[in-house]
Parts: C-alpha cells; structure tokens; sequence
C-alpha cells in the first residue's frame, strides 16, 4: 500500500484551517498545521511535506514570502506549493507564479473537489519527476529547438504549444527554456520578472548547474509543462556560457526530460551552435515569400552545421491569414506541418497541427509512439 502523501496547510484563519484539515484527512493524506508563516516555513523544513496549501494574508509573513524562501532551497524545488486565498487579481497570481506558485486558486470561487483533483495532479507531477531519476535510466530525453530567421511568424507561440503537446501526451517531464535572447516573449507574455531566468542559470559555470538549481528557477505552466523564460529586461547575452547550456541540456536529457528551446534570435543559435545539441530542429515559416526565403537559408544554415536533414521539421504558420492556395510555393521542399491561421494560436485545441508536430518528432527520434 502505497503510504499517504503529507499536506502541510499554513493557514492563520483557524476556521478555514481546520475546514481544509478535516478535508484533506476525509481524502486519505496525512495533514500538519500552520498558523503562520514562519511556523510553517519550520514545519516545512522539520518535516518535508509532499505538498504545501498556503495561504496569502498572513499577519507575520505573507505567502509570497513563505514561498519565495522555501524555493530557495533546492529540497523545496519540486515540491508543489497551491495557493489558496481571498485574493482574486491577476496581478496576485502573477506574484504567486513569480515567487515559485504550483497553482493559485480563490476562496469561495473554487469547488472542493476541484481543489482534490488538483491536488492529486500535482503530486502525480512530482511523483513523475521523482521516478525520473529511477526508473528506465538507460532512456534518455529530447531536446526540439524551435527557430525562424523570420519574425512575426509565430516561432515563440508553436513553442509553447509543442511543450503542452509533450507534456499531455508523454509520461516525461517537460521543461520550455527561452533561449530568445536578449528579450524574450515568454516571460513578456507572463508577467514573470525576477531571477528565475534562462540568463540566471546560464551565466553559472557548470559546476553549479544540476537537477534542484534548474527546478529551483523553473515556474509551473497551468498547462503541466515547466517554464524558464528569459530576463523582461535588456542584457548582454555574451554573459551566457556555452559550456553551460551544453551542460544544461546534456543533463536534462539524462533524466528523461523533453526540452523545448525557443531559438528566437538566430546570433545566439549560431555562436552558441545550439541545434547540434538538438534531437530534432522545427523551422518556422509564414506564407509570405520573404519568410519563405528565410526558411530555406534556415534549413541550408542548418545542413552546413551538420545538423543531419532529417532531425529539421517545416511548419509553414499562417500567422497573417493570407490563406495561400498552395503553402509550400517558394520552399526548398514541401512543409511537414501547414497551420491555418488562427486568432487565438496560444491556445489551440489539444489534437492540433502541433498534435502531429510532437506525434513526427516523438516516433523519429524514439522509434515509438508515446500519443495517449
């Protein structure tokens, strides 16, 4: 029998406290209390709970605090940590995500049994992450980089799409890096400011870098995968070092992870030579023939680095809705994926386009179908 998973609820209101108890141990898990922040930052610590449920509003320390100093302790790293508060505001999930947040759900606006399931989620992830390291070592993981010598062509939107696509459709932890430098959309399009950056974890020498440190500046996406974007402010992407991220995605496929890079700026691709290190490059078009010129100097680029030709994937992004008659005009070879355009494309339908991009790169480079 498998043992029952430890909650640690940090709450100050005891109504509510002792409502989520009784809760928690009617669902089967084991349950320690907090009436405060830096009690439970020593419960936490004393006791390593499976899960943290953590209030806001708290008279000695707020939980963003709480959370911001367990997550800088790499034990803390993968623990799961949902916010359970009065505070409604987008700008209050965007400061829970940004100080390490799992999840973030309101007071009186969410179901009891919402809140079970989502718990249960979150402890399969870390479960899974855990196993990473255990079982099936002999596997290794993926690395896709995503680049378009073009923009505007939607290169940072497929991205994100191909690692919802891994992480709903595959048993491996999927982490999405911004390798966009020096500003990338990732983290614009979050909300997310801080140091939990691509640019933190790649100006480190090796030495530094390992599993807890790379979990400790990953962000959970709501959409299961995790996220490390790049800085939202103007840097000198010199200050990356090579031999870091080599290092980076040498030890993230060791432990059975799917990386997804979104290239963005194709100088730091080429110095850094990162599709060499890549299972599988998707080069990005739109319909238009200045992107399509663009492609094809992509994938030639790519053949003279010696990335072999059939690890490189075509997506030609209706992006501008010209809704061509014929998409693969101009192109040295037909696209392995069209996109239709779509008004909403960072939030495309689970079996999508992107579907068959992850399905084509997946079974290449595996030799099996991981689809569920």
């Amino acid at each position: 029998m498998t043992e029952a998973a430890l909650i640690l609820v940090i709450e100050d209101d005891d109504e509510a406290r002792m409502m989520y108890t009784i809760m928690l141990r009617s669902w089967g898990y084991k349950v320690l209390e907090a009436t405060n922040g830096g009690e439970g930052i020593k419960l936490a610590r004393r006791h390593t709970p499976d899960l943290i449920l953590l209030d806001v509003m708290m008279p000695d320390m707020d939980g963003y605090t709480v959370c911001e100093q367990l997550r800088q302790d790499p034990e803390f790293g993968i623990i799961p940590i949902i916010f359970m508060t009065a505070l409604d505001a987008v700008d209050d999930r965007i400061k829970a995500f940004t100080n390490g947040a799992d999840d973030f759900l309101t007071k009186g606006q969410t179901n009891y049994q919402e809140l079970h399931v989502r718990i249960q989620a979150a402890l399969a992830r870390t479960q899974r992450i855990r196993q990473v390291s255990t079982d099936k070592p002999q596997q290794n993981g993926l690395v896709i980089g995503v680049l378009s010598l073009s923009g505007g062509v939607g290169t940072s939107g497929i991205a994100l799409n191909l690692a919802a696509q891994a992480s709903t459709h595959s048993n491996h932890p999927t982490l999405l890096m911004d390798l966009a430098f020096p500003v990338g959309s990732l983290g614009l399009w979050t909300g997310v400011s801080g140091s939990k950056n691509t640019h933190t974890l790649l100006s480190r020498p090796p030495a530094e870098i390992n599993v807890p440190l790379i979990n400790h500046l990953s962000m959970h996406h709501i959409q299961g995968f995790f996220l490390i974007p790049t800085p939202t402010a103007f840097f000198n992407p010199e200050s990356i070092r090579v031999d870091s991220l080599q290092h980076t995605l040498e030890l993230l496929r060791s432990q059975n992870y799917v990386v997804i890079l979104d290239l963005g700026s194709p100088s730091c691709t080429l110095r850094c030579n990162i599709p060499r290190y890549c299972d599988a490059t998707v080069v990005v078009s739109s319909c238009d023939t200045h992107a399509h010129a663009l492609a094809a100097i992509a994938l030639q680029g790519l053949e003279k680095m010696g990335v072999p030709p059939q690890t490189t994937y075509l997506v030609v992004n209706d992006a501008t809705n010209l809704q061509p008659q014929d998409p693969a005009f101009g192109l040295p070879r037909p696209p392995d994926i069209y996109i239709r355009h779509r008004p909403d494309f960072l939030q495309m339908p689970s079996l999508s386009p992107v579907t068959k991009l992850w399905n084509l790169i997946y079974e290449s480079a595996t030799g099996a179908t991981n689809f569920t």
